[in-house]
């Protein structure tokens, strides 16, 4: 379950990412690249299946980490979401 605030319209993904629970469940445009970073670190490609679902996990998160996400439009990273550790 996502936090009362986060608008689901816009929202990409399943559930919280929180210290606990450090792996992302998302959705975007199926069979497309997302590019996520934390804290403006490398970005890293994900590849969305038929459905457009992406995972990925994170070796460790701290609280006021920020995760971008990413897609690549026209060789331009344009952000879609960013999402911040709130626990």
């Amino acid at each position: 379950m996502r936090y009362n605030d986060i608008d689901v319209a816009f929202d990409p993904l399943m559930k919280n990412i929180t210290t606990d629970s450090p792996d992302l469940i998302g959705v975007y445009a199926p069979e497309s690249r997302v590019y996520i970073s934390v804290n403006d670190t490398r970005r890293k490609g994900i590849e969305t299946d038929l459905g457009g679902k992406f995972e990925c996990g994170f070796e460790s998160l701290v609280v006021s980490d920020v995760i971008t996400f990413e897609a690549k439009v026209d060789g331009v990273y344009t952000e879609f979401w960013q999402e911040t550790v709130r626990e």
